[in-house]
């Protein structure tokens, strides 16, 4: 049975940011889905945490019927790792401009403690949003594309980043996509942690290579695919 490409995306964003990626892979007749984490929420009040993130995406991973290639955006990699670790199903884990924490750190932790300064807090104090995506999440992605991207953004539960990496796989096959022109997460970070990977893609991409460059990131899913079902 060929696998399913999972999709899982960062901070404040929803499934749709996968809508072109996920175009280019059902060309390729690949089946993917994209799941909308709850730490995501137009409502500050209502965005949740790391342990709801992890919960949902472990019950979207069991509800495909086979193997899985989990591809995670930005933050997405912190539950997407987790989920790495301990799901049988999944056979490869893709990187995507993510975070690839060690067990038992935070994403505030890695952050030094503090969000950017141009970022917004809710007023409730419970959620954050960037104020500057369009520089820091979105720059080198069209124009119309990024206005729509910003336009959609959500709130970003706090406890998305206090809570703790639980694990981490041992013996999954990593891929790492290094956006070497991103601003947000610094490229040396992505470099350093593409270390640990069997496959490294260097995209000239900002922040959202899933979004600036589709047909490439689809051809890296595509190969992280063709792996699995031959079993390279």
């Amino acid at each position: 049975m060929n696998p399913t490409v999972v999709l899982v995306h960062g901070a404040m964003h929803t499934p749709w940011i996968f809508d072109p990626l996920r175009e280019r892979l059902t060309a390729r007749g690949i089946e993917s889905l994209a799941v909308q984490l709850p730490s995501s929420n137009p409502d500050s009040a209502a965005a949740q945490g790391l342990t709801e993130d992890v919960a949902v995406l472990r019950a979207a991973v069991e509800a495909v019927a086979g193997p899985v290639v989990l591809a995670a955006h930005s933050y997405g990699g912190v539950p997407a790792t987790w989920i790495a670790a301990e799901s049988d199903q999944v056979v490869e884990l893709v990187y995507i401009a993510a975070f690839a924490l060690e067990p038992g750190t935070s994403m505030m932790e890695w952050m030094g403690g503090d969000f950017p300064p141009t970022w917004n807090h809710s007023p409730d104090g419970l959620a954050v949003k960037a104020g500057d995506a369009e520089e820091s999440i979105f720059s080198g992605v069209d124009p119309v594309l990024t206005a729509e991207a910003v336009k959609r953004l959500n709130w970003q539960g706090m406890r998305a980043f206090t809570e703790k990496l639980g694990a981490a796989p041992a013996d999954v096959p990593l891929t790492y996509v290094v956006a070497t022109g991103d601003p947000a997460l610094p490229p040396p970070v992505q470099e350093q942690w593409a270390g640990r990977a069997a496959h490294i893609l260097r995209v000239p991409s900002g922040h959202s290579p899933h979004l600036s460059h589709p047909d490439e990131v689809a051809g890296v899913l595509a190969e992280a695919v063709a792996r699995a079902t031959t079993g390279d």
